[in-house]
């Protein structure tokens, strides 16, 4: 990589370990011939309309998989009930991501985050909000499948951070509705879903509305169930209303 080159050069051979989102820019610049223009120009070229820019972001998306499907930093990959990796999904234009916790049996089989029981009863809210499940973009915490779907661990967490990470720092949306504990705690440690689910927390740029696990709507019943639908409805419907606010994007 001749930038990466040039660096070594100026500091006198040494190996320089860059940052993955940076190696992948440079990587990006270099395959499109892109002047020397800051980071934020570079993301809000790649989110601009027209072909270029789509190819840009189909550029980045296949990175960022290469990497993914290289994982090996934790056990989890080795595991007896992992058969494949689940990456995300959907538009990486898109100003809305939904986040959850880890795939389950479904996702693990498919391949892709939310196509079992929660991922039907997900699809179907965004219909009811008239939104094209294609139109956002869905993911995991982590992106291996744990044994018996339990909760990730602190440490899967952090060994797969860093490919959430270039999804959040390459797809920049404006708009984060973290369903369950695992991603509230991913952006605000040691929270309480009972307590900030429906409140708003706005943190690194992103605005993020937590809200309930739709596989914790399906374990509830009677008037429980009744008053978890509301809320997670209502939390939809602030997320969508504040997405709408600060952009002009087409859900369907």
């Amino acid at each position: 990589m001749e930038n990466l080159d040039r660096l070594k050069a100026i500091f006198g051979g040494k190996e320089i370990t860059l940052p993955h989102h940076i190696r992948i820019l440079m990587s990006l610049k270099k395959e499109y011939g892109i002047s020397e223009i800051s980071y934020g120009e570079i993301i809000k070229m790649v989110h601009d309309k027209g072909e270029q820019s789509a190819k840009m972001r189909d550029f980045l998306k296949n990175e960022v998989l290469k990497l993914l499907y290289e994982c090996g930093e934790c056990p989890l990959h080795l595991a007896e009930c992992h058969t494949q990796k689940v990456p995300g999904d959907g538009d990486w234009n898109s100003p809305l991501m939904l986040i959850g916790e880890g795939p389950g049996f479904e996702e693990d089989k498919q391949g892709k985050p939310f196509v079992g029981r929660a991922g039907q009863l997900l699809t179907a809210i965004l219909n009811k909000l008239n939104i094209d499940r294609k139109k956002v973009y869905i993911t995991n915490v982590v992106k291996c499948r744990p044994p018996m779907n339990r909760t990730p661990q602190s440490k899967e967490i952090k060994a797969c951070k860093r490919i959430l990470e270039l999804e959040l720092e390459f797809i920049a949306p404006k708009v984060i509705i973290t369903l369950g504990s695992v991603p509230l705690n991913y952006f605000k440690p040691n929270s309480s879903i009972m307590q900030s689910r429906g409140q708003w927390i706005y943190k690194r740029g992103f605005w993020i509305m937590p809200t309930f696990h739709p596989a914790y709507i399906l374990r509830q019943g009677g008037e429980t169930l009744k008053r978890v639908k509301w809320q997670v409805w209502g939390d939809f419907n602030k997320a969508i209303e504040k997405v709408r606010e600060l952009s002009d994007y087409k859900f369907n």
